[in-house]
């Protein structure tokens, strides 16, 4: 609270003093003709600065979303069930038919069905 207290206090100051008229202008005109080139060359430095910064972060952006997959949304394994065709998993099925029971079967064809058609 001090601090900005201080603050407006420096500022008001400053702001009467640089106002005063020196030859039919105040001295803030004075001094901006000296300090107006360097101001204009610091302006565009941090202007051109500033806007390289944009184009290479919206670049990034670009880039990063650009790396990314497509849209779609599938496994990409040999293990997803709901890729492989009927009869695919009809034969793995089959190559493991001692480690089911004929109900055993039937449940996983039912239920690979219903998972197919979604």
């Amino acid at each position: 609270m001090f601090f900005m207290f201080k603050f407006f206090l420096y500022f008001s100051i400053s702001f009467v003093i640089l106002s005063f008229p020196l030859a039919d202008k105040p001295i803030f005109e004075h001094m901006n003709q000296f300090t107006q080139p360097y101001t204009s060359n610091i302006y565009k430095a941090v202007k051109s600065n500033f806007n390289n910064g944009v184009e290479h972060g919206s670049k990034i952006g670009k880039d990063l979303f650009s790396n990314t997959s497509a849209k779609s949304d599938q496994v990409k394994t040999k293990y997803s069930s709901v890729k492989k065709s009927m009869k695919q998993i009809e034969a793995d099925i089959e190559k493991n038919h001692d480690n089911f029971t004929v109900e055993e079967k039937e449940l996983l064809r039912n239920v690979l069905k219903k998972a197919e058609s979604y």
